[in-house]
């Protein structure tokens, strides 16, 4: 039932209930006075109920609202995660260029740069429900794996890196994150 039609049937009840009391006052009682004190109160119910319809209506309206600005909020973060996966799957194919080419100190800037949004990820509940916690972890500790093992070699700590492995390591991260990305975009309106 909509506001306006509650209201218009609270003052159709108003009418009804004056017509009820001014009929059951004797005939003697039915001076200006009790007449005036009758519309009064009457008045002061059917005020009370509009209020009362109000606070209501605006009460669906605020929840509705909130509703709206979570989802918006949601879409939002949805939206700027999407971006930011694309460009970490470009950084892993710039990684892997880099490790072609022997760039070991680039490799590590890209990797910790990647290391954030792994972690962001990771904390996230909404964001690391969309994949499984045994896929998530493997390629999350090959990553870091692979980063403690370009930290080593970088600082000439006798590390032999396996650039297969380290490219085999990221091309899971990489299938994670478009996998992620797909099903980001499939949850958009």
């Amino acid at each position: 039932m909509n506001y306006r039609y509650k209201v218009w049937l609270s003052i159709g009840i108003a009418i009804i209930l004056f017509f009820i009391f001014y009929f059951i006052l004797p005939s003697t009682e039915r001076t200006f006075i009790n007449i005036i004190t009758i519309i009064g109160l009457l008045i002061s119910v059917l005020g009370i109920t509009i209020a009362y319809f109000q606070i209501l209506s605006i009460k669906a309206i605020s929840q509705k609202t909130q509703f709206e600005v979570t989802n918006s909020i949601r879409l939002n973060n949805n939206l700027l995660m999407l971006s930011d996966l694309s460009r970490k799957a470009a950084m892993v194919d710039e990684i892997q260029a880099f490790l072609r080419e022997d760039k070991i100190e680039l490799c590590i800037l890209r990797m910790k740069d990647l290391k954030i949004i792994l972690n962001s990820l990771k904390n996230q509940e909404y964001y690391s429900a969309l994949f499984t916690k045994k896929e998530f972890k493997t390629v999350f500790e090959d990553f870091n794996i692979d980063l403690d093992n370009f930290q080593r070699h970088h600082l000439n700590i006798k590390n032999k890196l396996d650039k297969g492995k380290i490219i085999t390591n990221l091309e899971s991260l990489s299938t994670l994150m478009l996998s992620l990305e797909i099903k980001l975009k499939n949850l958009q309106p």
